[in-house]
């Protein structure tokens, strides 16, 4: 729904032109799909993993889960950035 919603929103506001505004915004996309892809990666293979291990093990695999939830935050601060500052550029 929030990709529909952004597409829209895009063809109305933007459509036929592609300046350094949409340029912007264009790079908090990506960041944002980047960081989806962080989530499902790190986190999501771990978290599956998760259930039944050892303490050891179950230990690496949370060390993991935040490593990837921080860098996926990282990456949601340029997207917030991106929206916050298109209209500057």
């Amino acid at each position: 729904m929030v990709f529909l919603t952004g597409a829209l929103l895009w063809y109305f506001f933007h459509s036929g032109t592609f300046g350094s505004m949409e340029m912007v915004l264009a790079l908090g996309i990506a960041t944002a799909l980047i960081a989806a892809g962080v989530q499902g990666a790190l986190v999501g293979s771990a978290s599956r993993r998760l259930a039944g291990t050892d303490a050891a093990t179950e230990t690496q695999l949370r060390a993991k889960m935040t490593r990837g939830e921080r860098i996926a935050g990282g990456l949601l601060v340029i997207t917030v950035l991106c929206m916050a500052t298109a209209r500057m550029f």
